[in-house]
């Protein structure tokens, strides 16, 4: 199949944090009494940040088992993403129609040559999330200079004996605020539906959580202050055709997916 790069969505908007939020880091040369759960954070300021392959990684996985596209695995027992063979395409019909929707938006989730022929290029990029300035100023007022998380102490007990065994866990706290960037290419006309799908996970997640512990209370977030513009292959050659994408009062993934149709998608006209 050919394909023809068209433009590109660029999606942005703030992801708040509504519990705390850990995402892990690196333990590599933590000193004796430091923290062992740290969260990842830039190296050149220190400040907590979310990795674009942690919030990419989460949505893909929420997506397969949506789809229904994730079975255990047959030789190690673990849950594995489901790929269509050549013959399955032929007899799966709606299941290989969500394969082939998770391949174009993700990537192929394997060297399936059937899937990633179909496919064509990955559409979805997803870039690492930054503090906003109002949190970065709320941090420093509020948790002390040069201080941007917390501390949160989690006791594991021990069934048999009722040990506790304490964990301290280092997690940005609520109410923080980090910038977010999506960008997802088009190649054919009809390809702006792919954007339904993508808010659609983009709630599962408000409904998840992101990074670790989260059926223990961390990670719940929401998307929101959301913006779309339209930027066709013209803007790249000529500077000229982007277009901000009307959402009206619409600023939520949920409020968008609902609201689908009725919004003017500049790359379907």
């Amino acid at each position: 199949m050919d394909y023809q790069f068209l433009g590109k969505y660029l999606i942005r908007g703030e992801i708040y944090c509504v519990t705390g939020l850990h995402v892990g880091g690196t333990t590599t040369g933590v000193e004796i009494g430091g923290v062992d759960n740290p969260v990842i954070k830039d190296p050149l300021t220190d400040y907590p940040y979310i990795p674009g392959s942690s919030l990419k990684g989460k949505l893909r996985s929420l997506a397969e088992w949506s789809y229904g596209l994730v079975e255990k695995h047959s030789k190690h027992g673990g849950y594995s993403a489901y790929a269509c063979s050549e013959l399955e395409k032929e007899q799966q019909g709606a299941r290989w129609d969500n394969v082939y929707a998770l391949a174009r938006l993700f990537g192929p989730a394997s060297d399936n040559n059937t899937v990633r022929a179909a496919a064509g290029p990955t559409r979805l990029t997803v870039r690492d999330s930054f503090p906003t300035e109002v949190t970065k100023e709320e941090w420093e007022s509020r948790l002390g200079e040069y201080i941007y998380t917390e501390l949160k102490t989690e006791n594991a007990i021990d069934r048999v004996t009722s040990e506790a065994n304490p964990r301290p866990i280092e997690r940005v706290p609520a109410g923080s605020a980090f910038d977010f960037e999506m960008i997802v290419d088009q190649y054919r006309k009809d390809e702006h539906l792919l954007l339904k799908e993508l808010f659609g996970f983009m709630h599962l997640l408000e409904q998840s959580a992101l990074g670790g512990s989260g059926s223990r209370g961390h990670g719940q977030v929401r998307f929101d202050k959301i913006s779309i513009e339209w930027r066709p292959v013209a803007y790249y050659r000529k500077g000229t055709g982007a277009q901000v994408v009307d959402l009206k009062e619409i600023k939520t993934p949920a409020e968008i997916v609902k609201a689908f149709e009725q919004i003017q998608w500049p790359s379907a006209r």
